[in-house]
């Protein structure tokens, strides 16, 4: 990915953190498209399917993770599974949890927005992951 695609992916990361932490949404023309993109790379590159682990745990295991993120999840997911890897996505996921929780207790509120969270993370976990690597 050019210098282009990492500024598109950087907009679209501030853009929908911006509407999820002040609408507590992810509106469904930014989450479905790179959804769809992120299966497609999936089944031309068979091992980024690690990267659905993320949405496939929150679909089964995700009590109060709405359907934005269950979308926003694929993509994040596979992204960061072509940067890091199954350790990576799992890294990805455990961060995007504590980095809400965390938001929740400093904001003292009941209800916090995770993208912000998961976004923060698929950018961190990856560009943590080359540093060390």
């Amino acid at each position: 990915m050019g210098i282009g695609g990492v500024a598109l992916a950087a907009a679209w990361s501030v853009g929908l953190s911006l509407v999820d932490a002040t609408t507590h949404r992810l509106p469904n023309p930014l989450t479905v498209p790179a959804a769809l993109c992120a299966v497609v790379a999936c089944a031309v590159h068979p091992q980024l399917a690690w990267g659905l682990v993320w949405p496939a745990g929150y679909l089964l295991l995700g009590r109060g993770i709405g359907g934005g993120d269950i979308k926003l999840a694929a993509p994040l997911g596979v992204a960061v599974c072509a940067l890091a890897g199954l350790p990576g996505v799992l890294a990805a996921v455990a961060l995007s949890g504590l980095l809400t929780a965390v938001a929740g207790l400093l904001l003292r509120v009941p209800r916090v927005a995770h993208g912000p969270a998961m976004i923060a993370a698929a950018w961190m976990v990856p560009a943590l992951w080359h540093l060390w690597a």
